[in-house]
């Protein structure tokens, strides 16, 4: 299999991991409340020095009844400043996967390394990269970036052009809850990070998954849930919201699909030495 590219099943369903761009970020930076002294024990995740934290940006590709969905869409090819551009058409096609046979694109939340893709440059603006395909938010998340107050502002440049020019030129599907998508993918409410963020539940032929989104950004939090990074717009509901879902995930014997979590992010929440800790694998 390509590079940046990696596969696993759920039951029935086919996942692809598809590694979109790669970044690092300061772990004073991104988890500020956190003293530096409390990462010695995470060492495996960290720089050399110690100091950065390796990041992931991956979107999943998956195979349910029939249909292509995409989760997340990563950076997308933006060009802004101190961000990578990504790769995702071209992992797509590596694929065997045109970009006009994408049937459903669904966003665990409206954040710039989440629906970068859901756009690419068309002359003086922004067409839908994938043509053919519905574009499914939870209506709560939708509705509070793209409010005038918050979209094109510059806490949220990327919902200008990744988000609002799918009005009126792509199929745009705002739902509820825990809708289902498919017969064997249901959405899982995990808010906090952003106000409607949302999970991914994938359950087939007695398997069962779940594609994280932001609930954690590093392996560190499946055991310190009570750690938030500075991206958790409700850090307090955020780390309930992480808690709860590693119970259930530890408690039912849950694979976890992380898009932030060294590639491809595949693994198992198990105990060791009486703790929570993340299994790759």
């Amino acid at each position: 299999m390509a590079d940046g590219m990696a596969r696993m099943m759920v039951g029935d369903v086919e996942v692809l991991a598809l590694l979109d761009a790669s970044a690092q970020g300061w772990c004073s930076a991104m988890f500020p409340d956190v003293p530096p002294d409390a990462w010695s024990a995470y060492g495996e995740y960290l720089s050399d020095d110690g100091t950065r934290i390796a990041i992931s940006i991956s979107s999943f590709l998956v195979r349910s009844s029939g249909k292509n969905i995409l989760v997340d869409t990563g950076m997308g090819a933006k060009d802004r400043r101190g961000y990578p551009n990504g790769r995702l058409p071209d992992l797509l096609r590596e694929a065997g996967v045109a970009l006009d046979e994408i049937d459903l694109v669904l966003a665990t939340h409206i954040h710039i390394d989440h629906v970068g893709w859901h756009t690419t440059a068309r002359g003086d603006g922004w067409a839908p990269t994938f043509p053919r395909a519905k574009h499914v938010f939870v209506r709560e998340e939708y509705e509070y970036w793209t409010a005038p107050d918050v979209a094109g502002r510059p806490p949220a440049p990327w919902v200008d052009d990744c988000v609002l020019p799918l009005r009126g030129c792509a199929e745009v599907d705002l739902v509820d809850g825990e809708s289902s998508v498919t017969d064997e993918i249901t959405l899982l409410p995990t808010p906090g990070h952003t106000p409607a963020h949302t999970s991914f539940a994938i359950m087939s032929a007695g398997e069962s998954a779940v594609i994280l989104g932001d609930v954690a950004h590093s392996p560190v939090q499946v055991t310190e849930t009570g750690w938030h990074p500075v991206f958790d717009l409700n850090p307090a509901l955020a780390s309930a919201s992480r808690e709860r879902l590693m119970r259930k995930i530890e408690g039912e014997d849950t694979r976890l699909l992380a898009g932030h979590f060294p590639f491809p992010g595949f693994g198992r929440v198990v105990r060791v030495d009486g703790r929570r800790s993340w299994r790759a694998g």
